[in-house]
């Protein structure tokens, strides 16, 4: 932290001379156009004024000569006194058809003279000053253009001047603005720094400290936490080393903070603070939230981790204080959000495991799941785009071989990153988008309804976590309609392996069938909400889970579970599909359990399986039925 500090408090003094400068930079190129153009205003007004004159004395030389002859040789020897001054370079009379009649150069004689400042001169009158604007000439000279009116018509005097002149001076002005400038500029560094500026880095300098520092435990914070966690990141990443984070949260503390006041929850944090200094050499500690520490361990494995925690937990002890400590390594591909969420994980299990203990999140990979940011940005890339792709699958009326229905079963697409549907649903169900992934599904699989067989249904999965927030809701409703999809073809299907709230997912199921959808409960046989919600609810439709039915011709818990749930199930006039069948033989027995037991009891009527047909993005067409057990239909 220090070295930022100092790099940041550095960085701010480099801008500050940085703007010092560059306004006093702006000033004087200002300072210099503004001065440019006088000069250069001047100059032309003093040679204006000088040629001005030259063409009034035109005048008084001819009136010297008796003869044509005579005044031809005075204007000679005027235009040769006038060309020969410094930094004149022509000095020409043209006359009223724009011939050179006389020039201090002979050698331009009886050359026409047609520029746009000659022309103006000789028909208009006018006077001209500035740069040259005849064509073919160095357009940097300066041009002076004035009428004279003589005996025999009027004429044009015409004088150019080199820019040279002109140019040596704007030099001069140049270096000398450059020189003032840099001698204002230390000047004002210097007056700046003495009177404030040494106040100002000070002040900047504490104030960055203040923001980046916990004010009680003088210890890095939250801010300070993520920027240095982002930068050893990819410094482990770019040198291989390994890198693990511990995260370490106090147990009761707001007990103890309520009950003895917050003056000694206050020396409780300054003495992890301690704590958390003296562990190890080099390791960097963290206030990251109320009671909640980090330390960030570089170059550090899994095992030196856990020997940190162990020396951590330690002293911790010796200084009276309880607390919960939680670890994560840095592995390739590793995020920092998905390190710090593997750290909380393990901190959470191991305060659920009543404090006091230190876990890694190695030991517990296997039974909790952290969503990590690029499956999270999978997500919102798939609600964005509508990434998804439906298939059908088959259910059939086992008695008589017609097609019941077909399962819409919706995958996320490749581009998206998630590999099955389930892993799109975890992930939305930890963000909070659950909702918006089932309407997605439902409009993917509304728009291919159309070519839904006569009679046949369309079967709907949605999620529990839906209906429990879709009270007084008719998006379904909204999207049946949009599809010309009657309500009445619509099953939807609710799993009841789920921990959430029945009774609002019971009020929503009342509530679409109210609207005249029919229901269905899938996954029967392996949660705990099945019977409630049949006694509840009495749907159309009861899914036994594959998993029962598979095993109930061999086992006897599993066939008694399957028959319990179908007698129920037959009892509320409930459809009872049968899923997983895989082959004939499972086949052979769904179709016979009724020879086994008296048929008021308990009847399979429908089954879905790949024995039965696989997903497929094409719907069955009308009339298909189902084959002889033996040779099973692939739809």
């Amino acid at each position: 932290m220090p070295a930022r500090g100092t790099t940041s408090t550095f960085a701010f003094t480099i801008r500050l001379c940085a703007a010092v400068a560059l306004t006093f930079a702006l000033l004087g190129a200002a300072g210099y156009v503004m001065i440019r153009d006088q000069l250069q205003r001047r100059l032309l007004e003093t040679y204006t004024v000088e040629h001005r004159a030259d063409a009034a004395s035109f005048d008084e030389a001819i009136g010297r000569a008796r003869t044509t002859a005579g005044q031809h040789s005075e204007l000679a020897e005027l235009l040769d006194a006038i060309a020969r001054r410094p930094g004149v370079t022509e000095a020409e009379l043209i006359g009223p058809d724009g011939t050179i009649e006389a020039a201090g150069n002979g050698a331009t004689l009886g050359r026409h003279e047609g520029g746009p400042a000659v022309t103006a001169a000789l028909r208009r009158a006018r006077s001209y000053t500035g740069r040259e604007t005849n064509p073919g000439e160095d357009h940097r000279d300066l041009e002076f253009v004035v009428p004279v009116d003589l005996a025999d018509g009027r004429h044009a005097f015409e004088v150019t001047r080199d820019h040279s002149l002109l140019d040596r001076q704007l030099h001069d002005v140049r270096r000398t603005v450059m020189l003032l400038v840099v001698a204002a500029l230390f000047a004002a560094a210097l007056v700046f720094w003495l009177v404030g500026g040494r106040a100002l880095v000070r002040s900047h300098r504490i104030a960055l400290r203040r923001a980046s520092r916990d004010g009680l435990t003088d210890l890095p914070n939250q801010r300070a936490f993520q920027d240095d966690l982002e930068r050893d990141l990819l410094t482990a990443a770019r040198h291989g080393d390994p890198l693990s984070v511990v995260v370490v949260d106090l147990d009761d503390f707001k007990f103890l903070n309520d009950r003895h006041g917050h003056p000694h929850g206050d020396a409780l944090l300054r003495r992890v603070a301690s704590v958390l200094r003296d562990v190890r050499a080099g390791d960097a500690a963290y206030r990251v939230g109320g009671d909640e520490f980090a330390l960030v361990l570089r170059r550090t494995d899994a095992e030196g981790a856990r020997a940190v925690a162990r020396r951590l937990a330690a002293a911790l002890r010796e200084a009276g204080l309880a607390a919960s400590v939680g670890l994560s390594v840095l592995r390739p591909g590793h995020e920092r959000e998905t390190l710090l969420a593997e750290a909380d994980a393990a901190l959470y299990e191991a305060k659920r495991h009543g404090g006091g203990t230190t876990v890694h999140f190695d030991d517990i990979r296997d039974r909790v799941a952290v969503t990590r940011p690029d499956e999270v940005r999978g997500l919102h890339r798939l609600l964005d785009e509508g990434d998804v792709t439906t298939a059908f699958q088959p259910i059939w009326n086992l008695r008589s071989g017609s097609l019941l229905g077909v399962e819409a079963l919706t995958r996320p697409g490749a581009e998206s990153g998630l590999s099955n549907p389930t892993q799109a649903f975890d992930v939305a169900e930890r963000i909070g988008r659950v909702r918006d992934l089932d309407a997605l599904c439902v409009r993917s699989a509304l728009r291919s309804a159309p070519d839904l067989p006569p009679g046949a249904l369309l079967f709907l999965n949605i999620a529990p976590q839906t209906l429990d927030l879709g009270d007084g809701d008719d998006w379904l409703l909204r999207a049946a309609g949009e599809a010309d999809v009657p309500p009445g073809r619509i099953v939807v299907e609710v799993t009841e392996r789920f921990g959430g709230r029945t009774a609002p997912v019971v009020k929503s199921l009342r509530q679409l069938r109210e609207q005249g959808f029919k229901l269905a409960l899938d996954d029967v046989g392996t949660g705990n909400a099945g019977l409630e919600m049949l006694r509840e609810v009495g749907a159309e439709f009861v899914k036994l889970d594959r998993s029962i039915v598979a095993a109930a011709p061999d086992e006897a818990n599993a066939r008694a579970v399957l028959l319990a749930m179908a007698t129920f199930a037959r009892q509320t006039g409930a459809y009872v599909i049968a899923e997983g069948i895989e082959d004939d033989t499972l086949l052979d027995w769904v179709r016979t359990i009724d020879d086994t037991i008296p048929r008021e009891a308990a009847m399979v009527q429908g089954g879905q399986g790949y024995g039965l047909g696989r997903p497929s993005a094409a719907i069955p067409a009308a009339g298909a039925t189902l084959a002889a057990p033996a040779q099973p239909v692939v739809a």
